[in-house]
């Protein structure tokens, strides 16, 4: 299902667009580019649920954070997101490229996906998948695509 996800994010992102679908033209593409069926399926139903976390107000979904105040995960939470993958979104958080609502956002999004335990290097994508669709992050994701993308071609500064 992930790959998926990742295959219409970078797809559609190219295009630069926001990810819209016509379900049936999609399934369609998908099926012809050898994703399974259950897979497409439920990749649909994730990224229906994740436009409906976006299209809730960012006041209503989560309140201004003090810059004290620490997230702490649930059990469930940490069973997803391991040690390493909660100490990246504090990392983004600290270099303010996540804020509340779109850290919030990327846990929602891992939680509603169907694996054990997301990689590190899904995770970013996921981050960056966040950011994308939120018109609020265009500098922050401007910001973690190019690190992203410089960490991948082995550049670091």
């Amino acid at each position: 299902m992930f790959e998926v996800i990742m295959y219409l994010f970078e797809s559609y992102m190219q295009m630069e667009q926001t990810i819209e679908i016509d379900a049936h033209e999609i399934t369609d593409e998908l099926l012809e580019e050898g994703f399974q069926k259950s897979d497409i399926n439920k990749a649909l139903a994730w990224l229906d649920n994740f436009t409906h976390l976006q299209e809730q107000d960012p006041e209503n979904r989560t309140q201004q954070q003090a810059t004290t105040s620490q997230r702490i995960y649930s059990q469930i939470e940490q069973q997803h997101l391991d040690g390493e993958c909660r100490g990246y979104i504090a990392y983004l958080e600290e270099a303010n490229l996540l804020n509340t609502h779109t850290r919030e956002l990327v846990i929602d999004c891992v939680m509603s996906l169907e694996l054990e335990t997301l990689p590190l290097y899904q995770l970013k994508w996921l981050i960056l998948l966040v950011l994308f669709n939120d018109p609020q992050s265009t500098d922050a994701f401007i910001q973690f695509e190019s690190m992203l993308l410089d960490f991948e071609d082995g550049l670091i500064h």
